[in-house]
């Protein structure tokens, strides 16, 4: 994907969270449903809060560390996590918040998500991650 092609595509996804308003502390949001399609995503997933995958693009595995902790291990080669725009969003519940951390498991080939319940305490929780 050329260079304009991905701007178009972060200049979306920023108009949609000003848009929705959505905002989770620690990191950004976006609400998708869960048989979307993501065509200019270069990755992304559904992942139930026992780590398993129920829906993915360029996702390889889940790792489950700590009740609250996921690994989720990006298999495309092409995706440099480090120019990556990374997004992830509760599914189980509002009030629930995530951090995603790009390159942060797997040797730098994975994104660390943390979840958390509203008062800040770890608990397992299903997401939606994308890499654009």
């Amino acid at each position: 994907m050329n260079s304009k092609k991905r701007m178009r595509a972060a200049a979306i996804v920023v108009a949609g969270l000003c848009v929705s308003g959505l905002a989770v502390a620690g990191g950004m949001a976006i609400a998708a449903p869960s048989g979307a399609q993501a065509p200019y995503a270069q990755a992304g997933a559904l992942i139930n809060a026992d780590g398993t995958i129920a829906h993915s693009k360029g996702v390889g595995a889940v790792t489950k560390g700590a009740a609250h902790f996921y690994c989720v291990e990006i298999s495309n080669e092409d995706v440099d996590l480090s120019r990556a725009i990374v997004t992830a969003t509760p599914r189980d519940g509002i009030g629930s918040t995530i951090r995603a951390v790009a390159g942060g498991c797997a040797g730098g080939r994975g994104v660390s998500v943390g979840t958390y319940d509203a008062d800040g305490g770890g608990r397992p929780a299903g997401f939606y991650l994308a890499v654009l």
